[in-house]
This record gives structure tokens, sequence and C-alpha cells, in this order.
């Protein structure tokens, strides 16, 4: 009884507040709740609108995948997001679209992003969502970041190797699709992204002090 009470109180943590610790976390409390907040950037114009934009590696590749094990499609992320080092269920860092059948980018998944540093400089337990570790990324990698951890949740689109595996079999990335490759000015990195948000917190900073 005493499990099933801490259970409900943690679920009722993530429903309420979008943030889960290492130790708040259980396994599908949750998802429902980053499915609702997430419904509205099906249509890309407005995930744009609310901080989020197209994603590329440093190759300038934006439709991510790895022959044998699948793809993860394409990545709008969110600088502030990417920056802030916290992890919160209903506010991930970045949208993952996979291209349909006519090329045609559908929202998938979500991603959580934290820097490893940031995050290990205040906890003392890697992060976790919904009773799920994080994957760990080794620097140097093909986005430019230092060590990472990040986690995916396949949300809006079934993934047979599981929920929170970082690749899905039933996305492809097409050689001839528009997304496989851009144009450095039309994309960001995560280290660009790193980069703006630095720029943006200065720039608060020198307002603030104007306005003393």
């Amino acid at each position: 009884m005493r499990r099933m009470l801490l259970g409900s109180a943690a679920a009722a943590v993530v429903l309420i507040t979008g943030t889960v610790s290492a130790a708040q976390a259980h396994d599908g409390s949750g998802l429902g709740a980053v499915r609702a907040a997430t419904a509205a950037f099906h249509n890309i114009a407005v995930a744009e609108q609310h901080g989020y934009g197209l994603l590329a590696d440093a190759n300038g590749i934006a439709c991510i995948d790895m022959p044998g094990m699948g793809g993860m499609g394409v990545h709008w992320a969110d600088p502030d997001l990417v920056a802030d080092g916290q992890i919160r269920a209903r506010a991930p860092e970045a949208l993952v679209y996979a291209p349909d059948r006519d090329g045609t980018l559908v929202l998938a998944a979500v991603e959580y992003v934290v820097l490893r540093a940031d995050w290990d400089g205040a906890h003392r337990r890697p992060p976790a969502l919904f009773g799920r570790s994080f994957d760990v990324t080794a620097a140097p990698n093909r986005f430019g970041l230092p060590a990472y951890y990040s986690l995916h949740a396949w949300v809006w689109k079934p993934n047979p190797a599981g929920r929170f595996a970082m690749y899905n079999p039933r996305v492809t990335c097409p050689s001839g699709s528009p997304t496989r490759h851009v144009h450095p000015a039309a994309a960001s990195n995560y280290q660009d992204m790193l980069d703006l948000h630095a720029l943006k917190t200065r720039f608060a900073a020198l307002q603030r002090g104007q306005r003393r």
C-alpha cells in the first residue's frame, strides 16, 4: 500500500508540474501529459513560434538515421531548453519529425537533452524519465557538443525497438529528401544553439543593467 501511495504521489508531480527527477520517474507516468503538451506541434509552424528551430549535425545532415537500426528523423530544437541544464517532462528540448511516404514530416517523438557536465554538476545521479535512464553520447560527436545525456520518447509513432529507443526501424531518411542535407544557413546545430543562448543571456543581463 505504501508503495502504491508513493507511486501515485510521484505521478501527480509529473502531471501537475511536468518536472521529473531520477527519484520521481516511474515507467509510463506522464506520457499522456507529454502528448497533451506537444499536440499543437504537429504543425511545424506552431513549433517554430514557440522557439523550436530546424537542427542539423556538423555536416549539415538534418534527417538522422543509422543503417541496420532505423532512423530518428528530423529534429526541431529549442536553444533555451537545450542550454538550461534542466529536464522537464512537458518541455522537451527537441521535437522529432519522421518523413511520411510522400516526404511530409510528421511529429513522431520528443527528445530530452542536457549537457552531462551541467547535469552532473548539480545532481548525484544521471537523469531519468518515465523509469528510463538517459543515453550518454560522448564527445566528440556528430553535433559538435560536449558529452551529453539524451532520451527519446516515441509518444506519437509506434517504435518496434521500444518506446524509448534512440532509433526507430519504421523511420527512414530517403536519399532524395530535402531534409537529408540542408544548407548551413537553413539550420543550426546544438553548439550554435548554445552560443545563441549565451548571447541572449548576456543581452538580457545588459538590459537589466541599463534599467537600473
